[in-house]
């Protein structure tokens, strides 16, 4: 309905300590659906905070990414967490969402990836950080989009 009578593309964003989180429950819903009406909003953060790996989902996936949230995720604080089985808050409160080029996935690989799909894609940038000082988030944006614009992606 989405899709036929309004026009919108309904995208699946797999999320940290949600139901769809991992490479696997990702998979099962794609096999599940149909690609014309089910597409991915391919949160790259919360894929490797799911134990994922967001360039091979590029390559799994090509037809169903038509959106794209750009983050990156400490590999190390990530296996604690899950090792610990804290919640994604507390994860991120210990810095599990870090700024490019800190973190995975490695970002020239990833942009790369995306550029490979050859078509239109909405990205956003964004790193989970809460809580956090007001004076850190427009130093931070800043840093990720010149780091990201090194990696191809945006304005140098």
């Amino acid at each position: 309905m989405l899709l036929d009578e309004y026009g919108l593309k309904m995208v699946l964003h797999p999320h940290g300590d949600s139901h769809i989180e991992t490479p696997e429950e990702i998979a099962r819903i794609f096999d599940a659906t149909d690609p014309t009406y089910v597409n991915l909003c391919l949160d790259s953060g919360h894929v490797v905070y799911g134990g994922g790996d967001p360039v091979e989902l590029c390559k799994q996936y090509p037809e169903r990414i038509t959106y794209v949230h750009i983050k990156a995720f400490d590999e190390d604080i990530t296996r604690e967490a899950h090792e610990k089985d804290w919640p994604f808050g507390e994860a991120v409160t210990k810095g599990a969402s870090v700024c490019p080029p800190a973190g995975l996935p490695e970002m020239h690989a990833f942009v790369d990836a995306l550029a490979e799909l050859d078509k239109p894609i909405y990205c956003i940038c964004e790193q989970d950080c809460y809580p956090c000082e007001p004076s850190f988030p427009k130093p931070n944006a800043i840093n990720m989009r010149k780091y990201l614009a090194e990696c191809g992606l945006g304005l140098a």
